[in-house]
């Protein structure tokens, strides 16, 4: 007789899509030019065995929802709101495997403005957020059962933000601090890593997962010095190699580092060490297009560990590289080739995902109101356009979960 756990996942039911949709312009950072959604929330089902999406329910209980994040054990969605004129909110929803219902459980201040960033830590006892507005950045404790409490640690930047809408934001933005993601190591789960787009950097902290705390150690340079304004945004690690990579907002590149573990594991609190290193600089566009044309949205490594994939916001595209296994003759791996850019058949990519097969890449067009699909063929790194478009005003996000359940006490599953 196979195990439970083995019948629960070949009876698994497909996985379910979220996808954040703006419903007001005028309180953003930047000017979106879709069309405002009447709901915020989208939840699809995507179907494995033929590549497409059906919409289950649409959710309006949050202004702007900008980001989202499932619980990596209960059927949780976390989602905060995006606004530069007050102090924003970060939510907790519980969800119906069988139906994608979203059931409001609580909102908490994320005591800032402008919530673009959520991480759950490893033992699932703090929720990390960043604020990108007035780069405020803090945590939340986790009840077991996935409710949020109130903030418990909030680090405010040492240089006050002082820009009061978007003309001056656009301005100035480069002069104060914007901070844009807070990541954790994915080996030991005590580094956290704060890209400051506003600042030109990356700042390193040290994170005690028993209090929820966060300690400044040392800023790192995001790239190259002397070649203009890079603006990083997101970071992630490499599932087995040593190598981390930033996207560059502003300077359209990929930014790649060696990653030390051991200073990692023995960082301590007034340290000033860095465990970055870098070791790339890569442009996410092709050498003829101006740069100026373009913004980069987000990056992720796909499910096979074989490449690196970023959306290109003007250019409209997603560039896919290869990642370089082997150490070079200077012991560095993990850099990067360039495979190809793919038209993401809509305008303003802002962000995409990947199905947890790998096999098929959902891309949100901002701009046009749209999510397109896309096969990904993980042997060449080739990405196909399937066909398939749905329509979804002003998609912001998109969140590709499979269930926390045992299909036996399940019926009924669309």
């Amino acid at each position: 007789m196979p195990r439970t756990d083995e019948v629960c996942v070949a009876n698994r039911p497909d996985p379910l899509v979220f996808v954040g949709c703006y419903n007001r312009f005028d309180n953003l950072a930047h000017a979106p030019r879709g069309t405002p959604a009447s709901h915020s929330i989208r939840v699809y089902r995507f179907h494995r065995a033929t590549g497409t999406m059906t919409l289950l329910t649409v959710n309006n209980t949050l202004e702007n929802p900008a980001f989202f994040r499932y619980h990596p054990l209960r059927n949780v969605l976390y989602a905060c709101t995006e606004d530069i004129t007050k102090d924003n909110l970060v939510a907790a929803f519980a969800v119906s495997p069988v139906s994608g219902e979203l059931t409001h459980m609580v909102s908490r201040s994320a005591m800032g403005k402008s919530t673009c960033y959520l991480t759950v830590d490893v033992p699932a006892k703090h929720m990390l957020f960043c604020n990108y507005w007035d780069s405020v950045i803090g945590t939340m404790p986790m009840t077991p059962a996935g409710m949020l409490e109130e903030v418990s640690v909030k680090l405010e930047p040492p240089k006050r933000v002082v820009a009061r809408d978007i003309s001056d934001h656009l301005a100035n933005r480069q002069s104060e601090p914007h901070a844009h993601a807070i990541v954790l190591d994915p080996f030991f789960g005590r580094v956290a890593f704060v890209p400051d787009l506003g600042e030109d950097n990356i700042k390193q902290h040290l994170y005690d997962e028993a209090t929820g705390t966060l300690t400044p150690t040392c800023t790192i340079a995001c790239g190259p010095e002397g070649v203009g304004a890079h603006g990083p945004r997101y970071i992630c690690f490499h599932p087995t190699l040593n190598t981390v990579y930033v996207i560059n907002e502003l300077s359209s590149t990929v930014s790649v580092f060696e990653f030390n573990a051991t200073i990692a594991e023995t960082l301590e609190a007034g340290s000033s060490k860095s465990t970055l290193r870098l070791v790339q600089s890569i442009s996410t566009i092709p050498s003829a297009f101006p740069g100026t044309l373009n913004t980069c949205g987000r990056i992720c490594i796909d499910p096979s560990g074989r490449y690196v994939l970023v959306s290109n916001r003007g250019h409209d595209s997603i560039a896919v590289f290869a990642i370089n296994s082997d150490t070079d003759a200077c012991g560095e791996g993990g850099k990067l080739s360039v495979v190809s850019f793919t038209h993401t058949r809509g305008r303003t990519p802002r962000h995409f995902q990947f199905d947890p097969t790998g096999t098929t890449l959902l891309a949100a067009n901002q701009d046009t109101d749209t999510i397109t699909l896309f096969s990904f063929d993980a042997a060449t790194g080739v990405l196909g356009f399937s066909g398939h478009v749905y329509d979804c005003p002003s998609p912001n996000f998109v969140c590709v979960a499979e269930s926390h359940v045992d299909i036996r006490r399940q019926e009924g599953v669309p």
